[in-house]
């Protein structure tokens, strides 16, 4: 293979050179301060000085680039290798603009045909020509004596990807030692920036022994793991990507299953709440059963939740089949408590929104007796004026003409708005031309009329005037 395609991950692995199960520096055994390779591993990496930075990229000398830094530093930098920890957090990347930069990779004309070859030519500078093995061999042999250390490069940046392009080589060799090397840490693999990435690339592959242990992984633990990366930024894209690829799989009702054991704290939760509405998206009715269930059984405390409501909302908005008429049922139920509530209204104006006519006649009617005293409230105007833009109007204005708080609720900040929405409705509509008419003789009949000449009623008052005909001239 042509060596000057075999330089780059040399930087990030450093110029390792594989000498009777040492490791070997730029030709050197390591320092007394160096470890030996059975438990660590020891390269060349920059450090943040400026005066150790060499500014060409292009030097043949490839350790030159870089000052000696001892990896086995990093690599027991605290990234956690035993049972993940629930309140976990991934470390930060490591940054570096050396040892981030990637002009090299631009610059090499062999890296352009295609991302695959891109991906796989990367790769192959991994160990350049510090190996005197095969090619396939040389990444085997590393990957073999570093397996405990995979987990930690899968959370650096450049070493995530140089890993993600050593499985678009599908060798199920190298595949199958970088998915061990991960899968005992599988949270902190789904919850790093970098090592998401490397999830994603494992679980594409949809190898179904692969894709098996993933999910006995994250439902069998009792630490809820699966739950605690749904709620993580990074955690939450890597839980979504293994929906899509399992959605047409049965290992998806497990992952289902544990979810809706959780549903209620991913509901509240802003980040978790996602990985929900994923599953209403991509997976069909009966699979998402479970999901079904938990929201039928907590709607009512979802509604009256500052960030369950929202939740609640798109939920409803993406629930199909029979269960969906027992959601809404459920809500009908509670119709005059929930259009009270400061945050529950909001679901009932949703309810509302998906303009299906017989729950909108069922929360019409069962509002009955309380359109006045919704329409005075912040909130409660807001639904009152949904509903009188709905087929429903007509219990709105009915009690409006029954009422003998009219001229007070003309009057009202909020209310006078509601009785310009139903002034503006029945008008438009000349099916309800009675309507409008008895609405203004309403208005017209009251004793204390003449108070709507201040404040928010004359907004009524400009509705009730008749319209001007203009004069035919001669």
């Amino acid at each position: 293979m042509d060596s000057t395609s075999l330089e780059t991950l040399q930087h990030s692995f450093g110029n390792l050179r594989m000498n009777h199960g040492n490791v070997e520096i730029n030709g050197n055994m390591p320092s007394s301060s160096s470890l030996p390779l059975n438990g660590s591993l020891t390269g060349v990496l920059p450090t943040l000085e400026s005066s150790d930075r060499v500014s060409t990229l292009g030097s043949s000398n490839t350790a030159s680039f870089f000052p000696s830094f001892d990896f086995t530093e990093i690599l027991r930098g605290g990234y956690g290798f035993g049972e993940p920890d629930p309140y976990f957090l991934a470390p930060p990347t490591w940054k570096d603009s050396l040892q981030n930069h990637v002009s090299f990779f631009s610059e090499n004309p062999f890296l352009h045909p295609h991302p695959e070859a891109e991906a796989i030519a990367a790769t192959a500078n991994l160990l350049g020509d510090g190996f005197n093995m095969g090619y396939d061999e040389s990444f085997v042999g590393f990957l073999q004596s570093n397996r405990d250390k995979i987990i930690t490069l899968a959370m650096l940046e450049e070493s995530s990807k140089h890993l993600q392009a050593l499985i678009l080589m599908k060798d199920p060799r190298i595949t199958k030692l970088i998915f061990e090397g991960a899968i005992d840490n599988i949270f902190q693999l789904m919850t790093s920036q970098s090592g998401r990435y490397l999830f994603q690339k494992l679980v594409e592959l949809k190898d179904k022994d692969m894709l098996q242990r993933i999910v006995e992984k994250l439902t069998l633990s009792d630490r809820n793991i699966i739950y605690n990366a749904s709620i993580d930024r990074y955690g939450s894209y890597s839980v979504k990507k293994l929906i899509k690829v399992l959605q047409k799989s049965p290992l998806v009702n497990e992952v289902v299953k544990a979810l809706a054991n959780s549903f209620w704290d991913l509901m509240i939760n802003q980040t978790g709440q996602h990985v929900i509405l994923e599953c209403l998206d991509i997976l069909d009715s009966q699979r998402n059963d479970l999901l079904y269930v938990e929201a039928i059984d907590k709607c009512l405390k979802l509604a009256t939740d500052e960030k369950g409501c929202g939740a609640l909302n798109s939920f409803i908005e993406r629930i199909k089949g029979p269960r969906r008429d027992q959601l809404l049922e459920q809500i009908c139920e509670q119709v005059v408590f929930l259009s009270q509530h400061p945050l529950g209204n909001f679901v009932v104006q949703c309810v509302l929104g998906l303009q299906n006519p017989a729950f909108i006649q069922k929360i019409c009617y069962q509002l009955r007796g309380y359109y006045v005293k919704l329409s005075m409230q912040k909130a409660g105007s807001h639904l009152v004026e949904k509903c009188l833009k709905s087929p429903g109007l007509v219990h709105v204005v009915q009690e409006f003409l029954q009422s003998n708080q009219l001229v007070q609720l003309a009057k009202d900040r909020y209310g006078n708005y509601v009785l310009q929405t139903a002034l503006k409705e029945v008008k438009k509509a000349s099916s309800y031309g009675a309507l409008h008419e008895s609405l203004v003789m309403k208005l017209r009949s009251c004793h204390n009329l003449r108070d709507l000449n201040y404040g928010y009623g004359r907004n009524i008052l400009s509705l009730m005037a008749p319209p001007i005909v203009p004069l035919n001239r001669a």
